[in-house]
């Protein structure tokens, strides 16, 4: 599943002229359902809107309080265009479900949220209608003003203070969200999770893991790692996120695309990790950009091993890229067209490589005290 939130002082649903559904201060919420959606998707959505934090308690916490803790009202708008992108110039939304069975999921997650918290708070629009939507928003909330509010939080000696958690954890879901990313933070909330086991979610640590992998080449998926407690290790999800993070640590971008499309044939070895293909597409299915960090990390690994790359081996890489793709993303690192535009000159290795000569500048005062401490061997 996929939602947008929006803090509100008031908002309505209005199909042909009728308001259908409206409320005061609370949250209006956009829900997109995917085709591979699951009980445990809709458990965990229904989770988070009902208990984020990310209303103010005083001005000096701004995020500290849920819907759930103010007793607000919370209003629900199927949208499947939230599953959409773009072929072209086309729209296309066919990883969204399908209408009839997203029409029951829909009912069912209404009826699951009402019994969470009360029914009466709950307010929604009609399914597959034309519906037109009015808010007034309440006060700005993104990844940017949370990344700023929590950096002020946590330095010093209030870095690991536990009641910081759930606005880390805000933090991250809203840099899955607008595909943004903070090393200190993220790394900051592991740390919590150790020191803190009874907070420990492993929702979040799973899009942690999944967002500095985002961030490959650099180190921060094998930090990450190193933050989560060895007894936690067994977790088949976080067992599917390494190994998929090992497939990406050593550059097999074959077997990472045959995952992401569904194409992967598992051995019978009793050794293979992904047993179970189908839920690598699943598990990433909700992280904003992914694939296309994946392409820019495949790109800055070419641009330091390859002199030159047919066209078609660069799409294979790049996931099947289409030729304008390939393209944008070649002028994106420097990459020089040959031979009509089949190969790519990335670049001549040999050529800019630079010696370094070390002369070390030694002053006959820096060495006198030693040698004056040095006594010339007895003779006889």
């Amino acid at each position: 599943m996929r939602v947008v939130l929006q803090r509100v002082t008031r908002a309505a649903v209005t199909v042909s002229d009728e308001v259908v559904g409206s409320i005061g201060k609370g949250l209006c919420v956009l829900v997109g359902i995917h085709r591979d959606d699951t009980e445990e998707d809709m458990k965990y959505i229904i989770r988070k809107i009902l208990n984020l934090r990310i209303f103010p308690a005083s001005e000096q916490k701004p995020w500290d309080k849920s819907v759930m803790d103010l007793d607000l009202e919370v209003l629900s708008v199927s949208q499947f265009t939230l599953y959409g992108q773009f072929k072209g110039n086309k729209l296309d939304f066919h990883t969204a479900m399908a209408p009839t069975e997203a029409s029951k999921f829909y009912e069912t997650f209404l009826e699951s949220m009402k019994k969470a918290y009360k029914p009466e708070k709950i307010q929604d629009g009609k399914f597959a209608a034309m519906m037109s939507v009015d808010i007034v928003n309440d006060g700005p909330m993104s990844f940017e003003r949370l990344q700023r509010d929590l950096h002020e939080a946590i330095e010093g000696v209030n870095r690991y203070n536990p009641e910081n958690v759930s606005d880390l954890a805000a933090c991250v879901q809203a840099m899955v969200a607008e595909n943004k990313y903070d090393k200190d933070i993220v790394l900051t909330i592991l740390k919590l999770y150790q020191l803190n086991p009874e907070k420990y979610d492993e929702a979040v640590v799973r899009q942690v893991l999944l967002k500095t992998l985002m961030v490959l080449p650099s180190s921060d998926f094998a930090l990450a790692k190193c933050l989560i407690d060895t007894n936690r290790l067994g977790s088949q999800e976080l067992r599917r996120i390494f190994d998929l993070g090992a497939v990406l640590e050593s550059c097999n971008f074959a077997v990472f695309w045959k995952l992401m499309k569904g194409t992967y044939k598992p051995s019978t070895n009793t050794t293979e990790p992904f047993k179970v293909p189908s839920e690598i597409p699943k598990m990433v299915k909700n992280l904003v950009g992914f694939e296309d960090s994946i392409k820019h990390y495949a790109c800055r690994v070419i641009s330091v091993t390859f002199q030159n790359i047919e066209k078609k081996l660069l799409s294979r890489l790049l996931g099947g890229a289409s030729d304008k793709e390939v393209t944008a993303l070649a002028k994106k690192f420097g990459w020089e067209a040959k031979e009509n535009g089949d190969v790519f000159f990335v670049a001549n290795h040999e050529g800019t490589i630079k010696t370094r000569n070390i002369d070390e500048k030694i002053q006959f005062s820096h060495v006198a005290d030693l040698l004056t401490s040095i006594q010339p061997p007895l003779t006889h």
